[in-house]
């Protein structure tokens, strides 16, 4: 049986380099996308990110960004499907 998981990737400015801050996770999709929208107000970037994994195994099936808000990397969904 696949679940489906939800967090928000926020990032960070770190010696003139955006880099991920510390993820946030959310119940749902709607808390997702409406915590992404307020997180997106005050850091520099943030990544709302769905993933989907079979609940025995944990073998991920799918990693999608569903929104983005601000800056975010352009190498980090590239990082995020090699997980």
């Amino acid at each position: 049986m696949n679940v489906d998981t939800f967090f928000l990737q926020p990032f960070k400015t770190h010696r003139k380099k955006l880099v991920p801050a510390q993820r946030v996770p959310a119940q749902t999709r709607h808390h997702a996308l409406n915590d992404g929208i307020r997180l997106g107000r005050t850091a520099e970037g943030v990544a709302v990110v769905h993933v989907v994994a079979d609940d025995e195994t944990g073998e991920v099936a799918s990693v999608d960004v569903v929104a983005r808000h601000g800056a975010i990397p352009e190498e980090f969904e590239e990082q995020i499907r090699a997980l």
